[in-house]
């Protein structure tokens, strides 16, 4: 969807028409501007995805209504959990089957009680012993700040993701957990059909409308994604000129 829009906003122009490229997915734009030069290109997209938005998650207790939940809910700082006082406490995701993991971000709550994520470990694995929590250690978060998200590399492969708070009378409250798969990168692609009054073959004209694509991209707020041309432009033979 927003494939259609970040065009728009680059080139300042309405897109008269746009259609399916059979066979592959792709969606064409055709894009009036001045000039002479026709040029047709793919450009893929590649942003990393949160595993955890796939998964089901549960905690050894709720307090406040704060369900396990609100840790994937990709709502930071107003969507938390909260586990009553207890011995031990925990948070598990389940992703619904193995990854090889990377990456685990973790985001502290905001207002007070900073230090109650203090010796929080995560757990990584495929054994559901011990609810999960026996599973080979990742990490153990210290010092995280108000509001802060902490990440840390894990390289490790696993079903469940637990986040465990060892001692007694303790509360377990997490606003975000993001799981991210190792060399995992979801593509996108769009292919677009522009007049230009620029050759767009020549290799710093098309590596700057990379630049200017990206910048829209990123003031749409999308992140952590690359740009790549799969085809060069090319000059193609436009009817009636």
């Amino acid at each position: 969807m927003w494939m259609s829009a970040f065009l728009f906003a680059l080139l300042g122009t309405g897109v008269y028409s746009h259609q399916t490229v059979p066979d592959t997915g792709s969606t064409q734009f055709l894009i009036p501007t001045a000039g002479q030069n026709t040029g047709s290109t793919q450009i893929s997209t590649q942003t990393k995805e949160n595993l955890a938005l796939r998964g089901r998650s549960v905690q050894s207790s709720t307090d406040f209504d704060w369900v396990a939940a609100h840790a994937i809910d990709s709502i930071t700082l107003d969507s938390c959990t909260h586990t009553d006082k207890s011995n031990n406490p925990w948070w598990r995701l389940d992703l619904l089957k193995s990854y090889p993991i990377s990456r685990v971000i973790v985001t502290n709550r905001a207002g007070w009680c900073a230090d109650r994520l203090d010796g929080a470990e995560i757990h990584i694995g495929n054994s559901l012993e011990n609810n999960g929590n026996n599973n080979p250690r990742c990490a153990v978060l210290n010092a995280v700040s108000l509001g802060e998200s902490v990440s840390v590399s894990c390289d490790m492969e696993g079903r469940y993701v637990n986040v465990f708070l060892p001692g007694t009378s303790k509360i377990l409250t997490l606003c975000e957990v993001e799981v991210y798969e190792a060399d995992y990168m979801k593509k996108a692609f769009v292919m677009m059909k522009f007049v230009s009054s620029v050759n767009v073959t020549d290799p710093a004209v098309s590596s700057e409308l990379l630049n200017q694509v990206t910048t829209v991209l990123t003031s749409k707020g999308l992140s952590n994604f690359t740009l790549t041309w799969t085809k060069p432009p090319q000059d193609v033979k436009q009817d009636g000129m």
